[in-house]
Formats: structure tokens, sequence, C-alpha cells
């Protein structure tokens, strides 16, 4: 018998999984989604570190100019940009909270109308709760900036001079403002 002859057995085929594709893909999703975030994260730290290097580099090289005033404006820039920072980290949590609120929702489709309904209502409320929070966030980091400004403007400008007071009113316009968002925002959650 030659070899054009011989009869070849066909290799043997493994048995074929059962694959979920919802499940998998719902895997993939988040993964994906949490695999970005990082970055994302990471890239907002890298940002935050050379900004502090550039703003250290302004301060070195103004001390040397005779009558500069205090550099206190250059310390709120590089604080309002941590600040921002830290809420764009915080909206990339929310992403990512989202997407996987989003994939839990997806993979445990119901195979009832009414409990996939009550699902998606909760989802919604929980979205809700969770923007919320997120702009309770932001407008505290606002609050804590406007008192670092009017701090640094008492330490330039010294107590009663008109910056100082200037400052000191901007101070209870943003608290007056933060508080009036914030009951704005508690009631949406209701």
């Amino acid at each position: 018998m030659n070899a054009a002859q011989k009869v070849r057995e066909p290799a043997a085929v493994p048995e074929k999984e059962k694959v979920d594709w919802m499940e998998s893909m719902t895997k993939l999703f988040t993964a994906g989604v949490g695999r970005m975030a990082e970055v994302e994260k990471e890239s907002i730290d890298v940002a935050v570190h050379q900004n502090a290097e550039l703003l250290d580099l302004w301060k070195k090289g103004l001390a040397k100019v005779p009558g500069t005033p205090g550099l206190f404006l250059l310390e709120l820039a590089g604080d309002g940009f941590e600040r921002y920072a830290e809420i764009q980290k915080s909206a990339i949590d929310l992403f990512v909270e989202q997407g996987k609120a989003f994939a839990g929702l997806a993979r445990d489709r119901t195979a009832t109308a009414s409990k996939a309904s009550e699902e998606v209502d909760a989802f919604a409320k929980k979205s809700v709760a969770r923007v919320i929070a997120m702009q309770k966030k932001a407008l505290d980091h606002s609050a804590v900036q406007a008192k670092a400004v009017v701090e640094s403007s008492s330490k330039q400008f010294g107590a009663g001079h008109p910056m100082g007071v200037a400052a000191e009113t901007v101070q209870r316009g943003v608290d007056a403002f933060v508080d009036a968002q914030k009951g704005l925002l508690d009631l949406a959650v209701r």
C-alpha cells in the first residue's frame, strides 16, 4: 500500500464546550472597561505629577525675582489641578461602576418581564444615586478650593485687606451655592 492509498483517521475532535455568549461578552466588557479606567487614571496621575514639577519650577524661578508678590496663586493652581484630577478619577470610577452594573443586568437577564422591569428600575435608581454622589463630591471640592483661596488671600494680603474681604465674600457665596446645589440634588433622589 503506498502513501496515497493510506486512509487517515480523522483527528479526534474535542467535544464542543457550551459557551454562554452573554456571560462571555459581559466578562470581556467589564474587563476592558476596567483596563481602560486604569490607563486613564495612570494618565491623570502622570499629568498631576508633570503639573507639580512645572509649578515647582515656576516657584523657584519667581523666587529669584526681586519684588515678586507671594506665590499663592501658583499654589492655588496646583491644588486646583489636583482636585480636578480627583474629580476626573471619580468620574472614571463612576463609569466603571455603571459598566459593571449594566453588565450584571445583561448577565442576569430574566424570563419574566416584571422581574426584568424591577431590575431596570433598580439599576436606574442606583445610577442616579452614583451620579448625585459624584456631583456632591465635585461640589465639596469646589468649596475646599474656595476656602483655600480665602486662606491664601488672608496670608498674602493680611486681615482686613480689600482682597481678603472680597475673597471672604466669594467664600460665603460659594458655600451658599454648594448648599443650594446639594439641596437640589437631594430633591432629585426623592
